[in-house]
């Protein structure tokens, strides 16, 4: 007989795992090998699509049951998709750009939830997944087709818990193979997946990664304007190669989020086990096949209010570990 789950430390307003539970998720590098389930042969076609059980993983860490999980770059949903297998359902708003990919996510989220309906769960992965089986519940989770940057105005202040999304993959390789036979026996194309839309307003269509950068920092600086004081948001990127350069995205995105107050917590190795290898370079020069994303841990600090009888205390500028008084916020 299974021994009983135990409970959360009296003091944790983060989340309802125990210690053993938050120690296990605090591991700086993440294994995954999910089966294929709701709906992955047609969320695959976005090349971006990010595995539900991750996303619930998360979620379930920096949010508790019916708290607001937000994705400004939603895709195929995998984010709503995670809020909806939690244990004790999320609520999440979703913002997606092409109608295409929120027809899948409303597909697949009407086939879990009939499956549900009929008394069926997802299978209990063990240690790849703590927690046993899941069911589905997305009552509470809305896409919405759009400009996020547009979208994003309309949210009040502080009205999000958590915010967790995959931004836009900037240009990279056109190309990945050398030329000559490999060429020939293989598509030379960098991936079949669909990632990038003809609309001027995606991000990827950005003429170059400076570009990508400053869209990106104006975003952010609108995330941490939704964001509750003291909440989280997980941003899952890849590096890039670019030009024949290596670009560190996820550093240089941390380092935008700083300055406009997202303040960098930690970093998460993913590691994508089972990607496809492809001979970028060979046989002439080195290129990498990235097998890893990170998971970029960013926090919106608590606000301090002015003391008692102070004088003269001034309102903060919003940027990075200010609180409301202009001075450091808790670095914890």
């Amino acid at each position: 007989m299974a021994e009983p789950r135990r409970a959360p430390h009296p003091r944790n307003q983060l989340n309802e795992l125990n210690g053993e539970e938050w120690l296990y998720f605090t591991k700086s590098v993440w294994t995954t090998a999910y089966p294929s389930e709701l709906g992955h042969a047609r969320r695959r076609a976005h090349g971006a699509n990010k595995p539900p059980r991750l996303m619930a993983r998360l979620i379930e860490f920096f949010t508790k049951p019916d708290e607001l999980v937000l994705d400004p770059f939603a895709g195929v949903g995998g984010t709503l998709l995670g809020a909806a297998i939690c244990h004790g359902p999320r609520r999440a708003l979703g913002f997606e750009l092409s109608a295409r990919w929120a027809e899948v996510y409303a597909e697949v989220a009407a086939e879990a939830s009939a499956a549900a309906g009929a008394g069926r769960a997802l299978a209990d992965l063990g240690s790849q997944d703590p927690g046993g089986p899941r069911t589905f519940d997305a009552t509470g989770c809305e896409l919405r087709v759009g400009d996020a940057r547009e979208l994003l105005r309309d949210l009040p202040d502080a009205s999000v818990d958590f915010v967790a999304t995959d931004p836009p993959y900037n240009v990279q390789l056109p190309m990945t193979m050398s030329g000559g036979a490999l060429a020939e026996a293989f598509a030379n194309r960098r991936t079949d997946y669909a990632m990038v839309t003809d609309d001027p307003a995606d991000l990827a269509n950005l003429a170059n990664y400076p570009a990508f950068l400053d869209a990106m920092t104006e975003i952010l600086a609108e995330l941490r304007r939704v964001l509750r004081p003291g909440r989280y948001a997980a941003l899952i990127v890849r590096d890039a190669y670019q030009d024949g350069r290596y670009l560190f995205t996820g550093a240089d995105l941390a380092a935008r989020a700083a300055t406009v107050g997202l303040v960098p917590k930690g970093d998460v190795i993913w590691y994508q086990a089972g990607t496809r290898l492809r001979p970028y370079g060979y046989p002439n020069v080195f290129v990498p096949n990235i097998t890893h994303q990170h998971l970029l841990i960013l926090r919106r600090d608590p606000e301090r209010r002015p003391r008692a009888g102070s004088t003269g205390a001034r309102r903060g500028a919003g940027g990075a570990g200010a609180g409301e008084s202009g001075r450091p916020a808790p670095s914890s």
